[in-house]
C-alpha cells in the first residue's frame, strides 16, 4: 500500500510540480498542464452571482487529504464553503456585501473584499463560539468517572518510569527564565511601553499556562486544539501602543498543549524525552544557519512574487492585504481595520456558532461538522475544499464499502507513501533549480 501511494505521488508530482518547474529553466517559461494553484471562476459568474467566490484546484493531493481527514470535518468545511458562496449575492442585494467589492475582481480580491465587509467580523464571532465550546468540553470532563455498577475509575494516566520526565520544579524555573528573557527583549524593542509590558506579563504567566492546560485536556479528549481568536490583536489595540513595531516582536504567547500529542507518540514508540531534547539542541543551530542561507539563495533566484512562484503570485496579495488590515489597527487615524471590525457581525457569528453547536449536540450529530464548518467559513482555501470533499465522498462511499474496516488503515499508509513520493520528485526539482541558479555565465 505504501508503494502504491509512493508511485501515485511520484506520477502526480511529475505532472503537477516537475513539468512546470523543470520546463522554466529549459524553455524560459513554465509549461503547465494543470493551472497552479487554482482555476479562478469568480469573474465568469459575477453577473448573476455577485461577490460569490468560486474556484477549483487540480491539485490531486487534496483528494488524498479529503480521504484521510475525518469525513464529517470535511463535510462541515464544504457546508461552510457553500455558505461563503450562495448567500453572498443575497447579502449583496441587502447591502451587507459589495461596499468594497468591484466588478472584475478575481477570487483573491473578492475574498478580501468580502472579509472587510462581513466575514472578518463574522469569523471572529464563530471562532469565539468554538473557543467557548472547547473550553467547556475540556473543563466538563472529569478525571474520575463512575460506571453503571457504582465503581470509580481514575482516567488519569500514570507516568511510566524511564520516559525521561524532568522535575516540575525545573520546568517552572526554566519557563520563568525563558519568559523573562523574551519579555526583556520585547521591552527593549518597544522602549518599555507600559501598556505593552502588562500585555507581555499577561501572556507569559496567565494566558499561555491556561490555554496550554485547556488544549492539552481537549487534545486528549476530543483531538481538538483551542485558540481564543484575535486575542493578540485585541490586547495589542488595548495596550495603547501606536505604530507597527509591536506586530514583529517575539511575544511570550504560545499554546504548548498542542505538543502533548507529539510526546504521547514518543511515549508509544519508546523514545525518551531527553533524546528528543538532545536532538533538538543539535538541530537548532543547523536549521537556523541553513534557513538563512537557503532563504537568501531562493530569494536571489527570481522576483518574489514572480512567474517562477505561481502560488505566490496569486496568494501573496491576499496575505499581504490581510496582514496590513490587522497592522493598521495600531496606527493613529482611520484605518481599514475600523471598517472591517463590526460588533453586530461578531455577535451574530457568536450566536450562529452557539446555535449550530447546540443543534448538532441535540440531534446527536458529529461535532466535527461544527469544527469543519469554521474552517470552511474562513475562506482562505475555499478553492481546495471542493476537491477535498470529492476525496471524502470517494473514500466513504466507494473505497470504504469496497475494503471495509481496513480502508482506514490503508488510506493512512497510502497517504504517507503518496507524500513521500511527491516529496522525492519535489526535492529533485528543487535541486535542479538550485543547480541552475548557482551557475554563472562568464563573458568568455
Amino acid at each position: 500500500v505504501f508503494s502504491i501511494g509512493g508511485a501515485l505521488g511520484m506520477i502526480y508530482a511529475l505532472l503537477y510540480i516537475a513539468l512546470p518547474t523543470l520546463s522554466e529553466p529549459l524553455l524560459g517559461a513554465p509549461l503547465a498542464i494543470f493551472p497552479i494553484p487554482f482555476v479562478d471562476l469568480t469573474p465568469y459568474t459575477e453577473d448573476f452571482l455577485p461577490t460569490a467566490v468560486l474556484g477549483l484546484t487540480w491539485d490531486f493531493s487534496q483528494i488524498v487529504i479529503g480521504m484521510v481527514m475525518p469525513f464529517w470535518a470535511v463535510f462541515g468545511s464544504f457546508i461552510g464553503a457553500i455558505l461563503m458562496t450562495i448567500p453572498n449575492p443575497i447579502m449583496y442585494e441587502f447591502g451587507i456585501l459589495g461596499n468594497t467589492w468591484q466588478p472584475g475582481q478575481n477570487l483573491v480580491q473578492t475574498t478580501f473584499s468580502n472579509n472587510v465587509d462581513f466575514y472578518f467580523s463574522f469569523t471572529i464571532g464563530v471562532s469565539l463560539a468554538v473557543a467557548i465550546v472547547g473550553i467547556y468540553q475540556a473543563m466538563s470532563r472529569k478525571s474520575i468517572t463512575i460506571d453503571e455498577d457504582g465503581n470509580e475509575h481514575d482516567n488519569r494516566v500514570v507516568i511510566p518510569e524511564g520516559r525521561g520526565d524532568i522535575s516540575n520544579r525545573f520546568v517552572v524555573i526554566f519557563y520563568i527564565i525563558s519568559s523573562a528573557i523574551i519579555i526583556g527583549v520585547c521591552g527593549y524593542l518597544i522602549d518599555w511601553h507600559q501598556g505593552v509590558m502588562w500585555v507581555l506579563l499577561f501572556y507569559a504567566f496567565i494566558y499561555t499556562p491556561l490555554i496550554s492546560y485547556v488544549t492539552a485536556r481537549l487534545e486528549g479528549l476530543a483531538g481538538q486544539v483551542i485558540e481564543i481568536p484575535f486575542i493578540r490583536e485585541m490586547t495589542f489595540i488595548l495596550s495603547g501602543y501606536e505604530g507597527i513595531a509591536i506586530w514583529f516582536i517575539p511575544i511570550p504567547k504560545a499554546n504548548y498543549g498542542a505538543h502533548t500529542m507529539f510526546y504521547r507518540k514518543a511515549e508509544l514508540t519508546g523514545t525518551k524525552f531527553t533524546s528528543i531534547w538532545k536532538a533538538e539542541a543539535l538541530l537548532f543551530p543547523i536549521i537556523l544557519v541553513a534557513t538563512i542561507a537557503f532563504s537568501s539563495f531562493i530569494w536571489s533566484l527570481d522576483d518574489i512574487p514572480g512567474p517562477r512562484y505561481p502560488y505566490t503570485v496569486k496568494i501573496w496579495e491576499f496575505e499581504a492585504k490581510n496582514a496590513c488590515l490587522v497592522y493598521s489597527s495600531t496606527l493613529s487615524g482611520y484605518s481599514q481595520f475600523d471598517e472591517a471590525i463590526n460588533g453586530w457581525y461578531i455577535g451574530f457569528g457568536l450566536l450562529f456558532g452557539g446555535v449550530a453547536y447546540s443543534m448538532l449536540a441535540a440531534f446527536g450529530a458529529p461535532i466535527l461538522i461544527f469544527y469543519g464548518f469554521v474552517r470552511g467559513v474562513g475562506g482562505t482555501l475555499i478553492f481546495m475544499i471542493g476537491t477535498q470533499f470529492i476525496g471524502a465522498l470517494l473514500g466513504r462511499y466507494y473505497f470504504e464499502r469496497k475494503f471495509g474496516d481496513n480502508w482506514k488503515k490503508y488510506i493512512s499508509v497510502l497517504t504517507a507513501g503518496f507524500f513521500c513520493g511527491a516529496g522525492l520528485i519535489g526535492m529533485f526539482c528543487v535541486g535542479i533549480v538550485f543547480l541552475k541558479g548557482a551557475v554563472t555565465n562568464l563573458p568568455f
